[in-house]
């Protein structure tokens, strides 16, 4: 009956490691991960928003040239040149002005904002996680040790496999 006892306990902590410690590991470092990236700001303008002389993307890449023309471009971001025909066509008169960091650019689909940020590369699936998924996790995780601490106890022996003897 004991040994019975051992063998459910090390299932269970087992189990308990699998599904519980091991993926709130992987979710908490993939979430620090994704925090330390460079967040793209998103706008959606029309496409005569954008070629309105005093639009800020008519200010901002007259400037670009600038800096262009005067040979200080190592360093500097890269700035996409705006395509009036692509946003008339593709983005049915609307286009997604990006800018992250220095560089600057456009998308010219309808997209949803999860999309564009997925376009450009920002990734966003651990903290899309929901919070009952990260308590639930926990949980399965919060067993692990309690069922391990009594396994040795009992047992005598550390058994991280269940199928040791």
């Amino acid at each position: 009956m004991r040994a019975r006892l051992n063998t459910l306990m090390a299932w269970t902590g087992f189990l308990c490691l699998l599904f519980g410690v091991i993926p709130l590991a992987a979710m908490a470092i993939g979430y620090q991960l994704e925090a330390m990236q460079d967040k793209p700001t998103l706008q959606t303008l029309s496409c005569k928003e954008i070629e309105a002389t005093d639009s800020e993307y008519q200010s901002l890449y007259r400037a670009y040239e600038a800096v262009e023309k005067d040979g200080a471009s190592a360093g500097s971001g890269s700035m996409e040149k705006y395509n009036p025909q692509m946003c008339r066509v593709a983005g049915s008169g609307t286009a997604t002005q990006w800018q992250r960091g220095s560089d600057h650019g456009f998308i010219y689909a309808n997209l949803s904002e999860e999309q564009a940020y997925e376009r450009l590369g920002y990734r966003t699936f651990f903290h899309a996680l929901s919070r009952e998924r990260w308590v639930f996790t926990a949980w399965i995780a919060a067993f692990w040790l309690p069922v391990t601490l009594l396994l040795f106890l009992t047992s005598g022996r550390f058994r991280m496999l269940p199928w040791q003897t």
